[in-house]
């Protein structure tokens, strides 16, 4: 299907692009981490194209799967559309995968060229698996074998560029390859089309309407992950440009210097923000801290009046907030450039909390919920269709319906058809009458917002026969400022327990009695009377207002974070629940439940609520 402007495929709409805009930047890159190097739309669409002659020249063939393994950069926009250029189908790899999920997704995507960041990244990559790759092509460093070239001189113009003839591509045409979050088991394959990622940029712009070619946007999230992508392709459809950062620990650092008109993230990074706010503003002398907590107290009062709770705002006020907004809420805003004017969260669900608190401070996030089988969002909320606590209305041409226990079901034509070589398996996930079990559980209310309680598959019975959706006390947990990572599971036995990552820096600054160095040299023989203190009010305080059968009855207390290398999160930053169980099961095992509550055993402080004990 080809648009009313002609667009059918990703490369008709860089065409368009560059034609209407030639002269525009596209990207900023920073160099050296001082100065910002511009690229301009004709410019970039040539670099591309020479790519994507390189690779036909090195046998790239229409329908080909080319990988790309590496840090966000230009480089990584210059292999994904060169790619395309040669009808290449292109699959985004993210260099952290765990070893076995690696080997997995490379052995069974059939690679004739894959794109790496360098000789550690390469690294990486078994010798059996190497050897089914025709040609590697590296971001940084020289090359070594002859099947090797580097990406400096791919961008070279050569002689023969203009000979070479690249295919025409059509709008049916495979396109990109993303992968499943694999959060129950190894990644699969998940290809979509020209056509469908040209309907998911045209349904998102139509939500987004306000966004032209004077926004600015920041990619900073991994190109392997598809949200990134689609954020790029969007930019491209408007002519906004785009400000990379490799390095994603770098946003807050560079984020007001580049100053987007819209921030693109996740509930974990803007968790961290919240957290880094309001230890500044605690760090303040007593007038300022005095002040700001005012001015955020106004402006909860303000947003609360400008949601559907319809709270009362009278005159007095409207006078006070902006008061607040000229003395302390503009400059808090600040933290992200002058321009932002609202930030979008994907990838999990954002604490209401987190919301009220980005409401308070002028500052709205707009929820999307997206499932990687369909490359247009499934639900999005915006600033004429907001509610907090869900994840938006259903974005069209997506269809939605729930089966009786609450399963979210999607159809639409950006739904894939299956998972590559695993059909069969796919089908299982397909109603009768097309819809894709997404696995997520989820409510519509009559206004028809959608919220997302939990993975279907995560949803546990308990003994008594109650039904617990573990990331509704997740939310809670997560609330104290320390806890950087929470999973709830059921153990064995059949007793709620909770695994909990923190801070253990930000322990210590409750407590003078404990420093830093203390907390992390001797962890399991520190001052754990005034930890377990800690803990013991700060749990209790999130968790009373639960019914006892939804509170955890044993909680594992660790400062060694979840990671993607280590195998507790996918890709995606989504926590791999069954991993994380696994692993610590026998810490629960082994501890505490031989012993029973409400004594002590081992060292072990045991509490009214959940029994505590440090790994």
């Amino acid at each position: 299907m080809i648009g009313k402007a002609g667009i059918g495929t990703i490369l008709d709409l860089l065409r368009v692009r560059s034609a209407a805009t030639p002269a525009a930047t596209a990207f900023q890159v920073l160099v050296q981490n001082k100065s910002w190097q511009p690229t301009n739309w004709e410019q970039f669409v040539q670099a591309a194209g020479r790519v994507g002659a390189r690779l036909t020249d090195f046998g790239v063939r229409k329908g080909d799967h080319v990988g790309i393994m590496a840090a966000t950069s230009l480089d990584w926009e210059y292999a994904q559309m060169g790619a395309l250029f040669a009808g290449a189908v292109v699959a985004g790899i993210d260099p952290e995968y765990p070893a076995d999920q690696l080997n997995h997704v490379i052995e069974n995507l059939g690679l004739s060229v894959l794109f790496v960041q360098n000789r550690s990244v390469f690294a990486k990559i078994p010798l059996e698996l190497r050897q089914q790759i025709s040609v590697f092509i590296f971001f940084e460093g020289e090359s070594q074998q002859k099947n090797e070239f580097s990406m400096i001189n791919l961008l070279v113009e050569q002689e023969t560029d203009t000979s070479i003839c690249l295919p025409d591509v059509l709008p049916q045409d495979e396109a990109v390859i993303v992968f499943s979050s694999g959060t129950t088991g190894m990644p699969k394959a998940i290809i979509f089309t020209h056509e469908q990622v040209i309907m998911a940029v045209e349904a998102i712009m139509r939500v987004f309407n306000d966004l032209s070619s004077q926004t600015i946007l920041l990619c900073w999230l991994p190109l392997s992950n598809l949200f990134q992508r689609i954020v790029n392709f969007c930019a491209i459809k408007i002519g906004a440009s785009s400000y990379i950062l490799s390095d994603p620990r770098d946003l807050m650092r560079y984020v007001k210097q580049v100053n987007p008109d819209v921030l693109i993230g996740v509930p974990k990074v803007l968790e961290r923000v919240h957290s880094g706010v309001v230890d500044h503003i605690e760090g303040r002398v007593w007038p300022l801290r005095m002040l700001a907590r005012w001015a955020i107290r106004i402006g909860y009062k303000r947003a609360a009046a400008r949601s559907d709770r319809g709270d009362s705002f009278g005159l007095m006020n409207k006078l006070l907030w902006k008061q607040a907004e000229n003395m302390f809420l503009r400059r808090l805003r600040m933290v992200f450039g002058s321009r932002v004017r609202y930030l979008v969260s994907g990838s999990a669900a954002m604490p209401v909390w987190l919301l009220r608190w980005f409401d308070a401070i002028g500052l709205p996030v707009y929820e999307v919920y997206g499932i990687s089988e369909n490359v247009i969002p499934v639900a999005v909320n915006s600033s004429g269709s907001r509610k907090l606590g869900a994840v938006g209305k259903p974005l069209l041409p997506n269809e939605i319906k729930l089966t009786m226990d609450g399963e979210i079901l999607v159809r639409g034509p950006g739904v894939f058809k299956g998972y590559q070589d695993r059909k069969e398996e796919s089908n299982l996930r397909f109603s009768p009458d097309g819809y894709w079990h997404t696995g997520d559980l989820g409510e519509l209310d009559t206004a028809g917002f959608l919220s997302i309680v939990g993975r279907k598959s995560d949803v546990f019975k308990t003994s008594a026969g109650k039904w617990i959706a573990p990331v509704r006390i997740e939310e809670r947990l997560g609330r104290i400022a320390y806890v950087e990572q929470s999973v709830v599971f059921q153990y064995e036995s059949g007793k709620i327990v909770a695994v909990i990552v923190v801070d253990l820096e930000k322990c210590a600054q409750k407590t003078s009695a404990v420093r830093y160095s203390e907390v992390s040299l001797h962890m399991e023989n520190m001052a754990k009377n005034k930890l377990h203190q800690i803990l013991e009010t700060d749990i209790n305080a999130e968790l009373e207002d639960l019914p006892l059968y939804q509170r955890p009855v044993y909680v594992a207390v660790t400062d060694k974070f979840f990671t993607v290398s280590g195998g507790e999160l996918t890709v995606n930053m989504k926590v791999r629940r069954s991993i994380v169980a696994q692993r610590f099961s026998a810490y629960f095992e082994n501890t505490v439940c031989k012993s029973d509550q409400g004594r002590a055993e081992n060292g072990h402080v045991v509490m009214s609520g959940p029994t505590i004990f440090f790994i």
